[in-house]
C-alpha cells in the first residue's frame, strides 16, 4: 500500500529544493524519512521495485506538485521578502543539528574522535566557501546545442547529491555550475527538453549516489555523520542573508521566522527520536 503521507513530505522537500543553500535531504532527515529514502532509491537497482515504488511514487508526486505549484511563489518571496524566508530556512537547518548529533552517538554508542572533528570542520569549510560564489554566468541559457544539453544532464547528476547528502543544496550546485536560472526558468515556462535533460541526470545520479551513501553510513557511521554535521552547519553560512534587515519590523519578522523554523525542527527531531 502507498503511504500517502509521503505526498506532503515530498512537497516539503520539493519546495526546499527551489531555494539555494537548503537541502532536500536535510528536510528528509527532519521528517524522519532519510534512511527510508536511501533504502527506496537503492531498491530500484536491487530488484525490490514494488517496495521502492510504494515509497517513492507518493513522495515524487508531492515533490513534482510542489515544484509546479510553488516555483513562482518561491521566486516572488525570495525576491521580495528574501530575508524572512532565508531566516526561516536557517532556523530549520539550525534545529536539525542536535538531531544529527544525537543520531551519530545513538548509532555507534561512541563519542567522536579527533579525526571525526577534522572531517566535520573540513565539510563545514567546504560548504561555507560556496557562499563566495558570485552571480556571474547566471543568464538563462538560450538556443541550446547538443553540448549544452549534455552539460545540463551532468549538472543534474551533480545536483542529485542534494537528495542524499544533507547540507548540499541542489539549487546551490546549479548556482555554482551557472545553470540555476536556466533550471528555474525551464520550470516556470515548462521547457520540456531542458527539464528532461536535467531530470535524466538527476535520476541517474540518485541511483549511483544513494548506494554509496548507504555503504558509508553502514561501514563508517561516525565519519559519515561527522561529514553530514559539517555540511549542514556549513550551509547556515550560505543561507543566512548577508544583508541584514533595515527596519525594526523586518528584524522582528525575520527573528520570528528564525524561531519558527528552529522550533519546528526541534519538535520534529524530538518526535523522530
Amino acid at each position: 500500500m502507498f503511504n500517502w503521507k509521503n505526498v506532503f513530505r515530498g512537497a516539503a522537500m520539493g519546495i526546499t529544493e527551489l531555494v539555494p543553500g537548503v537541502s532536500a535531504s536535510t528536510i528528509a532527515m527532519l521528517l524522519g524519512i532519510y534512511e527510508k529514502l536511501l533504502q527506496a532509491i537503492s531498491d530500484l537497482t536491487t530488484g525490490h521495485i514494488k517496495r521502492a515504488f510504494r515509497f517513492l511514487i507518493p513522495l515524487g508526486i508531492g515533490m513534482v506538485a510542489a515544484v509546479a505549484l510553488f516555483v513562482k511563489l518561491i521566486e516572488y518571496l525570495l525576491h521580495v521578502h528574501n530575508q524572512p524566508m532565508m531566516f526561516l530556512f536557517a532556523g530549520l537547518v539550525l534545529g536539525i543539528l542536535p538531531f544529527l548529533w544525537r543520531s551519530a552517538h545513538a548509532e555507534t554508542k561512541h563519542s567522536f574522535k579527533p579525526l571525526h572533528y577534522v572531517l566535520m570542520i573540513g565539510a563545514f569549510v567546504l560548504i561555507a566557501m560556496t557562499n563566495f560564489v558570485g552571480e556571474s554566468n547566471q543568464a538563462v541559457m538560450e538556443n541550446l546545442s547538443l553540448p549544452d544539453y549534455v552539460y545540463l544532464f551532468f549538472s543534474g547528476w551533480l545536483a542529485s547529491t542534494a537528495l542524499v547528502l544533507p547540507g548540499i543544496s541542489g539549487s546551490l550546485v546549479f548556482l555554482i555550475l551557472g545553470v540555476y536560472h536556466t533550471a528555474i526558468a525551464s520550470l516556470s515556462t515548462m521547457n520540456i527538453p531542458v527539464i528532461i535533460a536535467i531530470g535524466c541526470g538527476v535520476v541517474l545520479g540518485l541511483l549511483v549516489t544513494s548506494r554509496l551513501v548507504r555503504f558509508f553510513l553502514k561501514t563508517y557511521t561516525q565519519a559519515t555523520y561527522s561529514l553530514m554535521i559539517g555540511l549542514v552547519a556549513g550551509s547556515l553560512i550560505v543561507i543566512v542573508p548577508t544583508e541584514l534587515p533595515e527596519t525594526f519590523l523586518y528584524w522582528l519578522v525575520s527573528l520570528m521566522a528564525l524561531l519558527f523554523g528552529l522550533v519546528t525542527a526541534l519538535t520534529f527531531g524530538k518526535a523522530e527520536r
